[in-house]
């Protein structure tokens, strides 16, 4: 099966190495992904204004189903735009109406249908276990991973299906047990990064961010894993202001594609990762 890569339009200028070292592991587990000329999912406008959020998101899974191609997302915010927009596509006619006539002026239209999968779903449900296990070639036997869910994939769960169990989900921690590494049962897994605060409360984004950090580091985690742009970039702010203050430099927060191409032993397509303690 081939996926359309949708990276989300954050990864190139914040995360680079977010797409490269996905784009390495799913070449070692032989899955074939084509980067199409997707725009941004429409999750920063989804407050502001609805009907745009729904254009932009609608226009990707059109240009994906004009390929034939079930998407790939990287980010869990792109993913819950993707597939929320989805459900309010196929329930609302007049909605539906309003956006196949606009799309019609690029030659586009959107029967409703394309699947959306974020990383952890294709790893969970897409790929052979067993696959995924023979790729490891240098376990992380005695490392400690914390897993931030973040929420847009979470909720509502009866649009995004993210995991069976939305309240008590297991799904982040199925993947990462898969590299060898043992998973933390941290209090703080499914609370929010901060980042949609940063911009209207800062103060309140700062304190999210830094109890993450320290709960993790005491509850035994040697690193924190993440599988979305924002929750990321939020991770890499905190660690700016930790050190600002002087403070011990925390643990590192790396991506979920950094953490299997690590086990994989795919160093060199892991642009941008730190060296766990």
């Amino acid at each position: 099966m081939k996926y359309a890569l949708f990276s989300g339009c954050r990864t190139g200028f914040d995360i680079p190495q977010h797409a490269k070292s996905a784009k390495a592991v799913l070449s070692r587990l032989n899955v074939k992904v084509e980067e199409l000329e997707f725009g941004c999912c429409g999750y920063p406008a989804k407050e502001k204004n609805p009907d745009a959020f729904l254009l932009l998101s609608i226009r990707n899974l059109a240009i994906a189903q004009a390929r034939y191609l079930p998407v790939l997302t990287l980010c869990k915010c792109c993913f819950g735009a993707l597939k929320q927009a989805e459900y309010y596509f196929q329930n609302n006619s007049e909605k539906r109406v309003m956006i196949n006539r606009i799309l019609e002026k690029e030659g586009l239209h959107y029967g409703g249908g394309v699947k959306v999968h974020h990383m952890l779903t294709l790893l969970d449900r897409e790929v052979d276990t067993g696959i995924i296990q023979r790729s490891m070639a240098h376990p992380l036997n005695g490392i400690k991973v914390a897993a931030s869910y973040g929420c847009h994939a979470l909720r509502p769960s009866t649009t995004t299906g993210f995991d069976e169990h939305p309240n008590a989900p297991t799904i982040f921690e199925r993947i990462i047990t898969l590299t060898g590494a043992e998973t933390v049962n941290w209090s703080k897994r499914l609370e929010c990064c901060g980042n949609p605060l940063l911009d209207k409360n800062s103060t309140l984004a700062r304190g999210f961010i830094l109890n993450k950090y320290e709960t993790a580091e005491q509850e035994g985690a040697d690193i924190i894993c993440t599988a979305c742009n924002y929750c990321h970039m939020q991770y890499e702010y905190g660690r700016d202001l930790i050190l600002k203050s002087g403070s011990t430099p925390p643990i590192p927060a790396i991506l979920l594609t950094q953490l299997l191409g690590r086990a994989m032993g795919l160093e060199k397509d892991l642009a941008g990762e730190e060296t766990a303690a």
